[in-house]
């Protein structure tokens, strides 16, 4: 479904990402695993067409969408959910989701259906984003790229510094996704979070996918933590 090949990016002169290779299908969790500065974030950037390429290419049901703008990227299908949430901290809940739906031509079912993921979001519509707790921010950032429809979702951190009933709030939208035939592609740095959700996990170390593993094979392995996140 998607495919990432060879892909090189750098900042000005400096090079950061050097061929790295990840694809990911439809119902498929993909969870990108490395230290801090390895290239995760680069790469979701990259995909959405907030970088350009130096080299390689982004494919997308078989079609190459490398070079297209960030806002063409979500008009395929292809959702955004950034460290940091990045929301319309002075718009309301309603007019953030709204956003959302505006980038998919979607309507009151999509509305719906993300709301009923969200539920206290419902109780705060009125409410400017930036009123909103950490967590509640979290669950506005994806409830409007749900009401995109993607068919892709790259989710960087997700669940940073939140309480742990708003993580588990996070992981089970995240499956519902899956189940619904969304590919997701996560940054996540709890190896916990990751064995609960995740079905391979791509060790990205200097730029490069170093290892990619079934989460059942690095269960056996806890080895490759280790190795690649020197912990």
């Amino acid at each position: 479904m998607l495919r990432v090949n060879q892909i090189e990016v750098a900042y000005d002169r400096v090079q950061v990402l050097f061929g790295l290779s990840l694809s990911v299908e439809r119902g498929e969790i993909l969870c990108l695993l490395g230290r801090n500065g390895a290239g995760k974030t680069t790469t979701l950037k990259s995909i959405m067409g907030l970088l350009p390429l130096r080299g390689g290419s982004v494919s997308f049901d078989d079609k190459t969408i490398s070079g297209l703008p960030a806002h063409k990227m979500a008009a395929k299908g292809i959702a955004y959910v950034p460290q940091g949430r990045r929301l319309f901290s002075e718009l309301s809940v309603r007019q953030n989701i709204e956003i959302g739906l505006m980038a998919s031509g979607a309507g009151h079912e999509t509305r719906e259906y993300a709301l009923s993921l969200f539920p206290r979001l419902r109780e705060r519509l009125k409410q400017r984003a930036e009123t909103l707790s950490g967590g509640e921010q979290q669950m506005l950032a994806m409830a409007r790229a749900i009401c995109a429809r993607p068919q892709v979702i790259l989710l960087d951190e997700p669940t940073e510094g939140l309480q742990p009933s708003m993580t588990s709030m996070i992981r089970e939208v995240i499956i519902e996704m899956k189940n619904n035939g969304v590919a997701v592609v996560l940054v996540e740095q709890h190896v916990d979070a990751i064995l609960a959700v995740a079905d391979r996990v791509t060790f990205v170390e200097h730029g490069v996918d170093a290892e990619t593993v079934a989460v059942s094979v690095l269960k056996e392995r806890p080895e490759l933590v280790n190795a690649y996140l020197g912990v």
